[in-house]
């Protein structure tokens, strides 16, 4: 039997009520984002495969960085992670420093997004899960007083940023050394560009409660764990530089 397209729109609204939208606050909710994340990558060639069977970078260790997933009861089947401008910069200013450097002289306060996975087929109940994660994305980034958004991705994945967030190409394509060298371009996007459009209602006109945007800092055991794994896996961050970054925190020089 065939399903009509209202028929599926009908079928998705009633699994988007089942869906949680939240910040990753428990290290069983990061992990199961990290190996949804590779899972994801691996599938479409842009990753080798680890011995931790999981996906993710230095950045993550950084009190800079937030990790936002859906949940269907206790199962996580989208992520995505933001990567604020801090001690080690943002991930794509390795492939494009004059586009991020020209945006820090703007005086704009960034945040690049990334590792986007989502672990079911069905597009539409993708579509309507992305544009609910974007929403958080934006309360939070409001929060955290980020003025813009930057992105590496695959042409065809950008394509979908530019037509649901509103991101524009500020960068010419390039291959990505974290993503097996893969196509990609740079991608941007200013909140206020978008103000008294129907995109910057979307983002804002129905507030998220503000207790579910505090921000989550990782514990120390928590923090150990995962860098153990980067450790394990052979990422090219050094350790070194992310264990100056919190002696430096630590010694109350970094306020946050």
């Amino acid at each position: 039997m065939q399903i009509t397209k209202t028929k599926q729109r009908e079928v998705s609204k009633d699994a988007m009520r089942q869906l949680k939208f939240c910040l990753a606050r428990s290290r069983n909710e990061l992990t199961q984002s990290f190996r949804l994340v590779f899972e994801s990558y691996y599938k479409a060639g842009l990753a080798e495969q680890t011995p931790s069977g999981i996906r993710l970078t230095p950045y993550h260790l950084l009190p800079t960085s937030e990790v936002l997933v859906v949940k269907l009861d206790e199962t996580v089947t989208s992520t995505l992670s933001m990567f604020g401008d801090g001690y080690l910069g943002v991930p794509m200013q390795t492939m494009y420093p004059e586009q991020i450097q020209s945006l820090r002289d703007q005086g704009l306060r960034i945040a690049e997004i990334g590792c986007l996975a989502d672990r079911r087929k069905s597009p539409v109940r993708f579509m309507d899960a992305f544009i609910q994660l974007g929403r958080l994305l934006a309360q939070v980034c409001h929060v955290r007083g980020i003025d813009a958004l930057v992105a590496v991705m695959h042409p065809k994945h950008a394509r979908l940023y530019q037509r649901v967030m509103g991101f524009q190409q500020i960068g010419n394509l390039s291959q990505c050394p974290y993503a097996n060298d893969n196509p990609a371009v740079a991608l941007y996007m200013r909140f206020k560009d978008h103000r008294g459009t129907p995109l910057y209602d979307k983002f804002f006109s129905d507030p998220w409660p503000q207790k579910e945007l505090i921000q989550h800092r990782w514990d120390e055991e928590t923090r150990k764990h995962f860098r153990k794994i980067l450790e394990r896996d052979n990422t090219l961050a050094t350790q070194a530089g992310i264990e100056g970054y919190f002696n430096w925190a630590i010694s109350g020089q970094v306020t946050t």
